[in-house]
C-alpha cells in the first residue's frame, strides 16, 4: 500500500518526466521549418542565365566588360590625336606637293611648249598608233600602256583632261616611239592622221585596186573584197539595181577611179564609201533621166561604159564604140547580137589564168565564161573594170550610126579606131590597119 501513496510533489515529478520537446529541438524544428520554407522561396524566385552563371557572377562580368571597354576607349582617345595631326600633316604635304608638281609643270610648258615641229621621233623605236571611231581616252591611254608608249594611264588620262585633250583626238593611224613625254604623246595624237594619196587608173578592175590599196598600206586586199560583199550600201539609190544579180564582185564598177588620199591602214568601210560617195558625186541628177531615155538601167550604164573604157583609147572613139555596142545588142540580125568584144576576153583571161592575151584567137574566143561576150548575147554580168566619167558619159550620149565593127589602127601609134558598117568592110579595116 505504501508504493502506492504518492508522496507530495511526485505528481509534479511525474508530469515533468514526460517526455517534451526541448526548448532546443522546437527551435531547431522551427528553423528546419523556415530552412524548407526558404529553399521553397529560392527554388521559385532563384534566376538563371546562360552558362548556369549567378546573377552575381553575370554582374561582376558586366562590369569587367565596363571596365575594359573604358580602357579601350582610353588608349583609342589616346592615340586617336596623333594619328588625326599626322594624317593631317600628310594631306598638308600632298597638297604641297602636288602644287609644287603643278607648278613646275605649267611652268615648264610655258617656258618649252610642245609642237608638232619640235618633237622628235627616233626611227630606230618608231610604231604605229591607230585611234578608232569611238575610242575614249581611257581606251587610247590602254593601248598605249600595253605598247609600252607609256608608264602610267592614271597620269596619262589626269594630263589629258587637264591640258583639254579629251575629244580631241582624230580616228587614223599616228607614228608614235619611245621616250616621248606624255605632252608629246597627246599632241601628236590630237594632230592630223597619217595620210597616203592613192591614185586607181581607169579601166582597174576591183582586184587591181585591192592589190594597190594593200600595197600602200590601207587595208589588206583581202579584207577589201570580203568588205565589198557584206557593206551596207543602201543609202546609195544607184546601187538598187545591182540587188539579186550574180556578178564577180558585188561593187564592180562602182569604185570610182579616182585619186583618193586614205588614212594609213584605214578602216575598210571608210574606204569604199570614200569611192562610192565619188560615183555619187559624178554621177549627176541629169544622168539617170538619159539612162532612161536610152531604155538603160544605171547598171547596164555602168557595164557598158566598162567595156567601152577597156576598148577606146581616145575619147572621141567612145561616143562611137558605144554606138557600136548598142547597135549590136539592139539588132534583129543572130550574127550581129554578141557584142564580140575583145576586152571582155582579155578580163576572162585575166581572171581565170592571170594571163595578159595581147593578140586573140578563136581558141580564146571559145572560153566558157558569162563575161565572154563572143560566146554569150548582150552585156556582161557585171561591169568588168571601174569606168571613167568620160566613158559613162559616152554611153548615155552614144553616137547613132550604122556601124557594126570595129578595129584598132595599129599603125598611126595613138590608137585611133576604124569603124565599118559591114562585117566585109571590117576585114578590109583589119587588113589595113590592123
Amino acid at each position: 500500500m505504501s508504493n502506492g501513496i504518492r508522496k507530495p510533489g511526485e505528481a509534479q515529478r511525474q508530469r515533468s518526466s514526460v517526455k517534451r520537446p526541448t526548448a532546443s529541438k522546437t527551435v531547431s524544428k522551427t528553423s528546419a521549418a523556415n530552412n524548407t520554407t526558404s529553399r521553397g522561396v529560392r527554388k521559385t524566385s532563384s534566376v538563371r542565365v546562360p552558362g548556369g552563371r549567378k546573377p552575381e557572377k553575370v554582374k561582376e562580368i558586366k562590369q569587367d566588360k565596363k571596365i575594359e571597354d573604358k580602357t579601350k576607349e582610353m588608349k583609342r582617345k589616346r592615340y586617336k590625336a596623333p594619328l588625326m595631326i599626322l594624317l593631317f600633316c600628310v594631306m598638308i604635304g600632298v597638297v604641297f606637293l602636288s602644287a609644287f608638281l603643278s607648278y613646275t609643270y605649267l611652268v615648264d610648258k610655258y617656258e618649252n611648249p610642245v609642237t608638232l615641229e619640235s618633237i622628235y621621233l627616233d626611227e630606230a623605236t618608231s610604231v604605229k598608233f591607230r585611234i578608232d571611231k569611238g575610242m575614249t581616252t581611257k581606251e587610247i591611254a590602254d593601248n598605249l600602256y600595253d605598247m609600252g608608249l607609256i608608264e602610267n594611264k592614271t597620269i596619262y588620262r589626269f594630263l589629258s583632261k587637264f591640258n583639254g585633250f579629251d575629244g580631241e583626238y582624230k580616228v587614223g593611224t599616228y607614228t608614235l616611239c619611245d621616250g616621248l613625254t606624255y605632252d608629246e604623246v597627246m599632241t601628236l595624237l590630237a594632230g592630223e592622221p597619217e595620210t597616203v594619196k592613192v591614185t586607181f587608173p581607169e579601166g582597174f578592175t576591183t582586184q587591181q585596186i585591192a592589190t594597190r590599196l594593200e600595197v600602200n598600206n590601207v587595208v589588206t586586199a583581202e579584207e577589201f573584197l570580203n568588205a565589198l560583199e557584206t557593206i551596207d550600201v543602201s543609202q546609195y539609190t544607184f546601187l538598187n539595181d545591182i540587188t539579186g544579180k550574180t556578178r564577180d564582185h558585188r561593187l564592180d564598177g562602182y569604185l570610182f577611179p579616182d585619186t583618193y588620199e586614205f588614212d594609213v591602214k584605214a578602216n575598210v568601210e571608210d574606204v569604199i564609201y570614200k569611192m562610192l560617195n565619188r560615183f555619187n558625186e559624178l554621177y549627176l541628177p541629169a544622168y539617170y533621166e538619159k539612162a532612161e531615155a536610152a531604155g538603160l538601167t544605171v547598171d547596164e550604164v555602168v557595164i557598158l561604159a566598162s567595156i567601152v573604157e577597156r576598148e577606146a583609147k581616145l575619147n572621141s572613139d567612145r561616143p562611137k564604140i558605144a554606138g557600136v555596142f548598142i547597135n549590136r545588142m539592139n539588132s534583129e540580125d543572130a550574127s550581129l547580137k554578141k557584142m564580140q568584144s575583145c576586152a571582155t576576153i582579155r578580163y576572162v583571161f585575166k581572171k581565170l589564168y592571170n594571163k595578159d592575151v595581147i593578140k586573140i584567137t578563136e581558141e580564146h574566143e571559145k572560153e566558157n565564161d558569162p563575161y565572154n561576150t563572143y560566146m554569150y548575147e548582150g552585156l556582161t554580168p557585171g561591169p568588168i573594170c571601174s569606168p571613167g566619167i568620160e566613158s559613162i558619159k559616152a554611153v548615155l550620149n552614144y553616137e547613132k550610126s550604122d556601124y557594126y565593127f570595129f578595129v584598132l589602127n595599129a599603125k598611126d601609134g595613138v590608137g585611133a579606131h576604124i569603124f565599118s558598117k559591114t562585117y566585109q568592110e571590117h576585114l578590109e579595116a583589119k587588113k589595113n590597119y590592123g
